[in-house]
């Protein structure tokens, strides 16, 4: 039914709905007769070949009826029967044109008829001729009825039929009542068959139109149905696959590994420096470079028919069939130089290029041992971790000896689960300062890990992993206890406040699992801070907004965390109410040249025109303190007023603080000393 293609469903349903005497869309009625001509001509050649043997068969009523012309009529039978298969058959195998066959046929059934008719009343029994014409309505019927002719060509075929015999009876019959019941027959017979073969070619019509209207039906399901599995599986902004469709390929390809040894490679390419990126150009501009980023390494993978994808914020992941480490490298490499040379500035940056580049991490399934298709992506997470660790833009391959780096053994979702059961993650705690009394005001709750051989893994290396992998919401859940904790035995801290992740975030549960944390602990609500952090997930999502929401109903405190320039955070200020502003730590270290203390002390009129107060991080030396107190902040956090420091010894500090009635001399606490971070 492609002829149909054009058609639309309202107008097979306005051409279903017409009355039979309505005139039929040209349109609609040239396809039908397409789609019918091709239907006859196959059912033709079928249908002549039993008509003949009828009609040749019929002789035994010529021998019952009329025995003295047997001979004669059926040599006639036997004749015009062949004849009539023969050529039939022979032009529907070359193609004839249908119509062509059409007309040969009503006028064959018509030739039959006379042929018959003229040479069985030559019989001697001329009472039995009588009745035995009355068998020619046969032929009528086998015209209308048998073969599926076009009305008009039925209609010439039954009405010479009916003609014939008016003509032959009236010249033959010296009885009128003989004319005019034999004749009524007839031609009551001929409107009858008429009747039905209009109404059946009419039926053919209708039926075809339902089946184009059902077939059009069922392509736009198929097609729906298409366009929504598509959607479900690519990334709206870059047109890639997106992670669900990436985790498809992962198994597929595992599969393949695991039945018929079939061996493939694994990138991860996580773009450098992007959240400053957005910072300094906006999320605008950053949904640009990414757009931009995914064609152009699309266009290296599509040309190895491989596969690739967003796996998540900044971050892609192409998998692909592979023979070899090199292999896969080579790739990784292919790629790295392709982002390279677009070229696109990145003047934000904080090492000594100022482009957009890439640092992958590459993993080949026989040199990542494990019985998971994960344990290829904890193996190219490693990689990655090492091109960011030595410097970014780069490519490196998983090896064995990476599992046996400073970073810990292959660190992954059962790694990072297991290290609560094992004790081998923990808490310290960075106080926050109001430098006006000296008195810790607050103190923000970290996690730290250690491998299983008691070396410390950073929290750079061990957090993406953990929102990788989801594990990330019962290590969250576990620090959210420990700071809880705290505040429960410690009434003289005011606040602690634990960041969260953006995983932690969207996950339903959330609101319901901090309260149930709270309420367990008995402490006041108000004394636990959520700190998110500044980015394009929580600017413009309704969803952030009610969670916030929320939490404030609890009376649980929202911080807003390393608040920095860029469409971002103004956007955050704007559309968000926090109880807090974390800024950045770039800030503070940019401000001993005059341009960086004015942009330091703009940003923090900004914050206080917004009406939210702001904490300032990264303080490290005591000018930095006293500079920025001239800008009228009380509140500091950084390494100049305490590192992150054990649940004891923060009880201590919290025990040996200035008695608050009287007046503290800041240098005299704090001195004036340098101490860098190197976290």
């Amino acid at each position: 039914m492609s002829e149909m293609s054009t058609a639309t469903l309202d107008q097979l349903d306005c051409e279903i709905g017409k009355r039979w005497f309505q005139r039929r869309s040209s349109i609609l009625h040239e396809a039908f007769k397409a789609q019918h001509a091709h239907s006859t001509r196959e059912e033709m050649g079928r249908a002549c070949q039993l008509v003949g043997m009828l009609y040749i068969a019929f002789g035994a009523m010529d021998a019952l009826l009329i025995s003295d012309m047997l001979p004669y009529l059926m040599a006639l039978r036997v004749l015009i029967g062949g004849a009539y298969v023969i050529g039939i058959v022979a032009q529907v195998r070359r193609g004839v044109a249908t119509r062509i066959l059409e007309l040969q046929c009503c006028l064959g059934i018509y030739v039959g008829f006379v042929a018959w008719l003229l040479l069985a009343a030559q019989s001697s029994d001329a009472n039995a001729i009588l009745y035995y014409a009355g068998y020619g309505l046969i032929f009528m019927l086998v015209a209308n009825l048998f073969f599926n002719l076009s009305s008009e060509f039925a209609l010439i075929s039954s009405g010479l039929i009916t003609t014939t015999f008016l003509i032959w009876a009236t010249i033959f019959s010296d009885s009128t009542i003989y004319v005019i019941c034999f004749g009524s027959l007839y031609v009551l017979s001929f409107l009858l068959t008429m009747f039905l073969n209009f109404k059946y070619n009419r039926e053919r019509y209708r039926v075809y139109l339902n089946a184009c209207r059902a077939e059009l039906r069922q392509r736009e399901i198929v097609l729906r149905g298409e366009e929504l599995f598509r959607l479900s599986t690519t990334d709206v902004l870059t047109g890639l696959s997106n992670r669900r469709a990436i985790d498809g390929v992962l198994q597929e390809l595992w599969l393949a590994k695991t039945t018929s040894g079939q061996t493939f490679g694994m990138l991860l390419i996580d773009v450098d420096f992007f959240k400053l990126y957005n910072d300094r150009y906006g999320h605008q501009q950053g949904d640009r470079c990414l757009a931009a980023l995914g064609e152009v390494m699309r266009s290296a993978a599509d040309r190895r028919r491989y596969a690739l994808g967003r796996f998540g914020g900044e971050e892609f992941a192409a998998l692909f069939p592979a023979t070899s480490t090199e292999q896969v490298l080579a790739f990784a490499e292919e790629v790295r130089q392709a982002v390279e040379a677009l070229q696109i500035p990145h003047a934000a940056r904080r090492d000594a290029l100022s482009t957009v580049t890439v640092s992958i991490g590459a993993a080949f399934s026989a040199d990542a041992a494990g019985d998971k298709p994960e344990r290829t992506v904890t193996a190219a997470d490693l990689a990655l971790y090492v091109a960011k660790e030595e410097g970014r833009n780069r490519a490196r391959v998983f090896n064995a000896r990476m599992l046996h780096g400073a970073e810990g053994d292959d660190l992954g979702a059962e790694t990072l689960r297991s290290a609560v059961a094992d004790g081998r993650i923990s808490a310290v705690f960075q106080p926050i300062v109001d430098v006006s009394t000296g008195r810790i005001w607050a103190a923000e709750a970290l996690m730290r890990l250690k491998d299983a051989e008691g070396r410390a893994i950073s929290p750079e290396a061990f957090i993406p992993v953990a929102e990788r992998t989801g594990v990330i919401l019962e290590m969250g859940a576990w620090i959210l206890r420990e700071a809880c904790d705290l505040l429960a035995s410690e009434p003289a801290l005011p606040i602690v406040s634990v960041n969260v992740s953006a995983r932690q975030i969207d996950d339903p549960d959330f609101v319901g699992t901090v309260e149930a944390v709270v309420r367990a602990a008995g402490i006041a609500p108000s004394r636990l801070a959520l700190e998110i952090t500044e980015s394009g997930q929580i600017s413009g999502n309704p969803e952030v907004a009610r969670l916030m929401d929320r939490l404030s109903e609890s009376g649980i405190r929202v911080w807003l965390d390393d608040f920095g320039t860029g469409f971002a955070g103004l956007t955050c200020l704007s559309e968000l109410r926090f109880d807090m502003v974390k800024i950045d730590r770039f800030f503070v270290q940019s401000c001993d040249t005059p341009r960086g203390a004015k942009l330091l002390k703009n940003i923090i009129d900004l914050v206080g025109n917004c009406s939210q107060r702001p904490i300032v991080e990264g303080v490290e030396e005591a000018r930095q303190i006293e500079l920025v107190s001239s800008f009228g902040v009380d509140l500091f956090q950084g390494y100049h007023l305490g590192r992150p420091m054990s649940r004891h010894e923060l009880k201590r500090r919290l025990a040996d603080q200035p008695n608050p009635e009287e007046p503290f001399d800041l240098t005299a606490a704090f001195g004036d000393c340098v101490v860098h971070s190197t976290a």
